[in-house]
């Protein structure tokens, strides 16, 4: 009778440990199955994000381009009218009594190429800088051209003193219109160059790795005890 209350227990709870083994298999597939789907999404959104990136500098790319073509087409207007104001400040300077039909023309062809460039330049952050910068130059120009005509009034007074004085200023005056064509030459070939930067792709974020589960491993279950008959 023990015997067969003893055989009895020992296959209950062999039955028992049977059952938490399935349990606990049957969780350990359905946390792996949890885990597969979510590295599967992590998967598809790395890949979504992948294309929108993809597109976004496309698109970038796009307009960095169409800007450049434009900065490209206004900057060389510019540079037209710069060329026209160089010309204009060394026949103010070494002209005769005569060349005033010339510089009527360079001072037009100076503002032509200038309104053809101003409107693209005045709506772009760094070409805005630009159209200021003939502005000044112009005024600039202007005053040079002034101190030009004092300056002949004096020689032509025979004061001698204060023309001296006076051409020393006319010097300088003539040494900031030099300066300021240089830097706007200058000022224009770093816009082109800073526009013409290439799209820098973004780093791709790294794929997560595969999603540890927190419960331990399947313990291999085996009898801790050994059922033997009890006394008959």
């Amino acid at each position: 009778m023990a015997a067969l209350i003893g055989g009895f227990v020992g296959a209950v709870i062999i039955s028992a440990l049977a059952v938490v083994l399935d349990w606990q298999r049957a969780r350990h597939g359905a946390d792996e199955r949890q885990r597969d789907r979510a590295h599967d999404l992590a998967v598809l959104a790395l890949e979504h994000n992948q294309q929108l990136q993809q597109a976004a500098m496309q698109d970038a790319a796009r307009l960095r381009d169409a800007r450049l073509a434009r900065l490209n087409d206004d900057a060389r207007e510019l540079a037209r009218a710069l060329f026209d104001l160089e010309r204009l400040a060394l026949l103010i300077q070494w002209g005769r009594p005569g060349d005033g039909a010339e510089l009527e023309r360079l001072e037009t062809s100076a503002r032509a190429h200038f309104e053809s460039a101003r409107a693209g330049l005045t709506l772009d952050p760094d070409g805005a800088r630009l159209a200021v910068t003939f502005q000044s130059i112009t005024h600039e120009i202007a005053q040079y051209q002034s101190m030009i005509q004092s300056h002949r009034v004096l020689v032509e007074a025979r004061a001698v003193e204060r023309a001296v004085e006076h051409a020393e200023q006319m010097a300088a005056q003539r040494t900031t219109v030099v300066d300021g064509i240089m830097a706007a030459f200058a000022e224009t070939q770093s816009m082109l160059k800073s526009a013409a930067v290439p799209i820098e792709a973004p780093k791709p974020p790294e794929l997560p790795s595969h999603i540890a589960s927190d419960e331990p491993a399947v313990p291999r279950v085996t009898p801790s005890m050994e059922l033997s008959p009890g006394p008959q």
